[in-house]
């Protein structure tokens, strides 16, 4: 029995010796298993141009619509629907056979005032010299003199009522004001026309150029004015992309006529008017885009991801940062303008830190952390559009 003793006594001293040394082992691989897994990146300091994404909308550079000078029942339509005209083609033919006629009537009484002044005019002559001689006295020359000036004020008068009557038959030939894309026909042969309508022949667009309307919000046209006003950004060439609904640009290329001194009181925007060149008249009047508009650049600027920015219950903007102890730790920022898919913070972090990007739900006070470093994706840097 003393034997089995023994025996089971240095057994159980074994155990112990062996059960000692495990546990640092086992404490240390615990605490690795513990530890929470973020992504963090390192922030430093970059130079960005600042690309605002915003809805558009395309209006032509120049509209006419056509209207009658001169009332007349429509004779024939002289263009094709959706056609390009030029300035002074032809569009629509009235009637101008009354016009025609009273063109005539006033020819023929303005040939019959010429011939009175040409009358006139020879009578008065010799009036001049019998009045030298006595032979007729000074009162019958003087309206002798007066009838002419006369014949001579209706010879004008008939000649400015000629050239109406040739205006107006001018006028029933009805022409382009400008040239562009002529719309669809709003009147049809045998429509009575006349000048008091309200309702437009047709309509021309110049959309060789075009005006692109861009909305933007108040605060975000406040927010980029202020920031340039006080040197935190500088100014850029303001390059403009159009873009269509698959994101891809336009054969044309823009710039910047004004920035609207209006607010539309039902959206809060305000109105950024682009001249654009469309040779391919690929925009079209009407067309809803979206524009890439540069206007802004910031020579150092810290970025951080969107999804690090976090919010307090005071609605205060802070990122957790990895400390020198390898612990996460709160910092308050101030955020800038966004860009692409993430925020340029222009206080509350250095070049330099490391910002935790992903994994902020898990961390936990007093948790040791698993630090990977964070790698944009595809997802990460597909949405570029500046709001």
């Amino acid at each position: 029995m003393k034997k089995n003793d023994k025996l089971l006594t240095l057994i159980l001293s074994m155990t112990v010796l062996l059960v000692a040394c495990a546990k640092p082992k086992d404490a240390e691989q615990a605490a690795s298993e513990s530890a929470v897994t973020v992504s963090a990146m390192t922030t430093q300091m970059q130079s960005i141009k600042l690309i605002e994404n915003l809805p558009a909308r395309i209006a032509a550079y120049r509209v006419a619509e056509i209207r009658p000078q001169v009332g007349g029942i429509v004779d024939k339509v002289l263009f094709q629907q959706g056609s390009y005209v030029q300035a002074g083609q032809p569009l629509f033919k009235l009637n101008a056979e009354i016009f025609q006629a009273d063109v005539k009537s006033n020819v023929a009484s303005l040939q019959r005032a010429q011939a009175e002044v040409a009358r006139l005019k020879t009578l008065l002559k010799r009036y001049a010299e019998l009045v030298r001689v006595n032979a007729i006295s000074q009162q019958e020359y003087n309206n002798s003199e007066a009838d002419y000036r006369k014949a001579q004020a209706d010879v004008s008068q008939m000649q400015a009522t000629l050239a109406r009557q040739q205006l107006n038959l001018k006028y029933a030939t009805v022409t382009a004001p400008i040239s562009g894309i002529i719309g669809q026909i709003l009147v049809t042969e045998g429509a009575l026309v006349s000048q008091g309508d309200s309702k437009s022949m047709a309509v021309v667009q110049q959309i060789d150029k075009v005006y692109v309307d861009v909305k933007q919000s108040l605060s975000d046209y406040e927010k980029l004015k202020d920031a340039l006003q006080q040197g935190n950004l500088s100014d850029t060439t303001q390059q403009v992309d159009i873009l269509n609904s698959q994101g891809k640009p336009y054969h044309a290329t823009g710039k910047i006529l004004f920035s609207d001194t209006n607010v539309d009181p039902d959206t809060g925007d305000v109105t950024i008017r682009i001249l654009a060149d469309n040779p391919n008249k690929e925009l079209l009047p009407g067309m809803y885009v979206r524009i890439n508009l540069s206007r802004a650049q910031i020579e150092h600027a810290i970025l951080v991801p969107e999804q690090a920015i976090q919010h307090d219950i005071n609605g205060k903007t802070q990122v957790m940062v990895i400390n020198a102890k390898g612990q996460a730790q709160t910092k308050s920022v101030t955020v800038g303008q966004r860009y692409e898919n993430s925020y340029v913070i222009t206080q509350g972090l250095s070049a330099g830190e490391r910002v935790i990007v992903e994994g902020l739900d898990r961390i936990q006070p007093q948790h040791p952390l698993k630090v990977k470093e964070w790698q944009k994706t595809a997802s990460n840097t597909h949405d570029k559009e500046q709001k």
